[in-house]
């Protein structure tokens, strides 16, 4: 599932070749991924508008065309977006495509069939599932240190992980991101919001500044096709049985609420009594967790 760093990467490519383009036609492979909520078919509402801007807002791309009409695209867990020259092909099971009026296309390819693509006037974006329930942005200025405190406090029985993976209270964290800033924070992700101290508190939302800077330079400096998921930086995510970076322990794999979490049980120690203490618990096969 692409995250933030690799929104913001798929955002600035797309608006520097796609700003001041008009889409010429649309071919609709898979319609179970469009939702249409114009009065009139897909093509013909589409043929022929100009790209105003791409913008991001949480997991979810955003591409403003003329007419206040908006392309909302939610990438969920497989969706990759592609934008190919003429003649180039798809990489991938192709849903949907948009030729545009250079000969260049834009496509939307997932094998799973899980990816959203809504079309509508942009007054009504706010009708998208979970579009106007993100929560504050950690980009914005919005995102403070005491807007951050009272999040927690108002999280209070909730775990770590659990709070600030959840989209309508930060826009918007990933699994993958979520690992790293609790790792950078050295904070359990089992931790109760209650148990965090006020200085727990700052250094995770410093850890989320940081974290997030950090990602979007890497995926930068990666310069990879924009359909492409960056991960190789990551320093706990996916590295279960790997030596911890910071102190050599052993990384883990917990189950948070039906998500994987890999973290360092020594740099980020319980804060309470929990079903297996990793700090004395011996190795295991790899596939037995």
């Amino acid at each position: 599932m692409p995250e933030l760093p690799d929104l913001l990467y798929i955002r600035k490519h797309l608006a520097s070749v796609l700003t001041g383009r008009s889409i010429a036609a649309v071919e609709v492979k898979q319609p179970v991924l469009v939702r249409n909520m114009l009065d009139v078919p897909l093509g013909e509402a589409l043929r022929g508008l100009s790209v105003r801007e791409v913008e991001l807002h949480g997991p979810f791309l955003r591409v403003g065309l003329g007419g206040e009409v908006d392309i909302v695209t939610n990438l969920m867990l497989a969706g990759r977006l592609q934008h190919q020259k003429k003649g180039e092909k798809a990489e991938g099971f192709l849903c949907v495509a948009w030729m545009l009026d250079d000969g260049s296309a834009l496509r939307l390819c997932d094998e799973r069939k899980m990816a959203k693509l809504y079309v509508c006037r942009r007054a009504d974006t706010d009708a998208i599932p979970r579009y106007g329930t993100q929560g504050v942005d950690i980009l914005s200025p919005a995102f403070t240190r005491e807007k951050f405190r009272t999040l927690v406090a108002g999280n209070s029985r909730r775990q770590v992980r659990v709070m600030i993976n959840d989209h309508t209270v930060l826009s918007a964290i990933g699994n993958a991101y979520a690992d790293e800033i609790l790792f950078e924070a050295r904070i359990h992700p089992k931790t109760f919001s209650a148990r965090l101290s006020e200085e727990e508190t700052d250094r995770l939302f410093v850890a989320i500044g940081r974290v997030m800077t950090w990602g979007t330079k890497k995926v930068e400096e990666a310069a990879r096709p924009i359909q492409v998921k960056v991960r190789e930086h990551l320093k706990v995510r996916n590295r279960r049985g790997e030596p911890c970076p910071r102190c050599g322990t052993t990384i883990r794999r917990e189950g948070v609420r039906g998500h994987d979490t890999f973290f360092c049980p020594s740099c980020q120690p319980a804060s309470r009594k929990l079903f297996i203490d990793w700090r004395t618990a011996g190795e295991k096969p790899p596939d037995s967790d």
